[in-house]
């Protein structure tokens, strides 16, 4: 048991009595502030009168979803944010959802995640982010002048910047924050010079990530466009009759929707070509022991979910004792990798490609590999895997009651698009764009926290 003492007069001045708000590390950053404040540097309260932002969150409302032929507008979960490529959760009924526009996402607002274990990341919206709708589970923070936004959101991304604000949070079994816990955030402003710096590399990594999202959205629509259309010939309600003789062992009606046959077909008379003819599948087993160390004696350990996040939301290190081949775990460069189990409406399926900052990461055994053989276009492969026509298949084989699972003979069944025009280098230079604005919004928050560590130090 470790063993604190505080002052009374700051337990009143806290109105509060729960050990972490005292013993948080946020203190130490806390510290180095007031430091930087006596050698002459300034700050700034992040909302509320005197503050440089406008801090707000939208008020709890219920989800009209939109019925078949409705108007509706792309609804996001919190967490669907921190995809590469945000898809939508839900579609939303335009027409009985109130107060629609407070829920609309706008560019260059940042939004900061408020109940959940970790509190964090904050994420700018980009145009392609813009879009979607997002519920009051995000707080959003408004500034106008450009420069300081960009400082802000590396400020808050920082290590000392999350530690600060998990400081304040609120909650027994879920964590929270208020929008007003956020808005007293105080912000040290460095020196002019680096403040532009940091807001630069803020700046790129925004821009490089949108263009990538956008041009892959558009990469992904053109290819489908060019396919035959996924079209039911009549209404779902009124369901299909299979022959008993051609039952393979499952009795799912998914796995026998006639509709995925059609486009199976159809592939195949373009010229389509299975998986396993231009790819290995991998999928090591799920269970292991877990023994999570600390990031000097581990290896990063990828979920499902994970593998989609740009910004890995609670990475874990595993101990590489832990499993008898830890080659059957890794993912390399150049490869393919998806959700293998999950929920087939949701995100089960959806491919990443494996780019240079993730080569030798380990990967859990809930994630799949697809390995393209020698000779195969990977960007094309990515692409074709990323089409309704494929993902459609893959999902349509998913078997399970609470949780679905794929197999890797699943995968390798599914028929892809013909490659047609497809020039799979840009597609990989879109994620090459990933990995850069990745490193240079990382880039931008450790120059927050070298600077906080050097006013600590004196």
């Amino acid at each position: 048991m470790k063993i604190h003492s505080v002052l009374s007069e700051h337990v009143q001045a806290a109105g509060r009595l729960d050990c972490w708000y005292f013993v948080s590390p946020a203190n130490a950053a806390l510290a180095s502030i007031d430091k930087a404040k006596s050698q002459g540097m300034t700050s700034v309260v992040l909302g509320g009168p005197e503050g440089v932002a406008k801090v707000w969150a939208p008020a709890r409302f219920k989800r009209a979803y939109a019925a078949h032929g409705e108007p509706s507008a792309p609804y996001l979960r919190p967490y669907d944010v921190f995809n590469y490529f945000p898809e939508p959760a839900d579609w939303l009924s335009t027409l009985r959802t109130d107060d629609l526009a407070t829920y609309q996402l706008r560019r260059g607002m940042i939004i900061q995640t408020c109940s959940g274990r970790n509190l964090g990341p904050a994420v700018m919206v980009d145009n392609y982010l813009a879009r979607f709708l997002l519920s009051h589970d995000m707080i959003r923070v408004e500034i106008e002048d450009k420069r300081l936004r960009h400082y802000v959101l590396a400020f808050l991304n920082s290590q000392a910047g999350r530690r600060m604000l998990r400081r304040d949070k609120t909650g027994s079994v879920i964590d929270h924050i208020s929008e007003g816990h956020l808005a007293k955030l105080e912000i040290l402003l460095l020196e002019s010079q680096r403040v532009e710096q940091i807001a630069d590399a803020i700046t790129k990594a925004v821009d490089l990530r949108e263009k990538a999202r956008l041009a892959l959205n558009t990469a992904v629509t053109g290819y489908e466009q060019a396919l035959p259309a996924i079209k039911r010939p009549k209404p779902l309600r009124c369901g299909w009759t299979v022959s008993s003789e051609a039952l393979e062992g499952r009795l799912d009606s998914a796995f026998y929707d006639p509709l995925v046959s059609t486009v199976r077909r159809h592939l195949t008379r373009l010229g389509g070509k299975r998986v396993s003819e231009v790819a290995r599948v991998l999928k090591p087993a799920g269970r292991y022991k877990t023994c999570y160390v600390d990031r000097d004696n581990g290896r990063p350990l990828l979920s499902g979910a994970q593998l989609l996040q740009t910004t890995v939301i609670n990475l874990q290190f595993m101990a590489p004792g832990v499993f008898n081949d830890i080659t059957a775990y890794e993912v390399h460069a150049g490869w393919i990798a998806y959700p293998a189990d999950g929920r087939a409406e949701e995100e089960l399926g959806t491919p990443v490609f494996i780019t240079e900052d993730r080569a030798g990461w380990l990967a859990s055994g809930h994630v799949g590999r697809v390995i393209p053989k020698p000779g195969v276009d990977a960007g094309w492969l990515f692409l074709a895997l990323k089409t309704s026509h494929a993902q459609m298949q893959l999902k349509a084989r998913a078997s399970g009651s609470v949780v679905d699972s794929t197999f890797p003979n699943d995968m390798e069944e599914v028929i892809l698009p013909p490659q047609l025009d497809i020039d799979g280098t840009k597609v990989i230079q879109l994620w090459d764009d990933f990995r850069e604005a990745q490193a240079l919004e990382e880039q931008a928050s450790a120059m927050v926290d070298d600077a906080l560590l050097h006013f600590a130090l004196q």
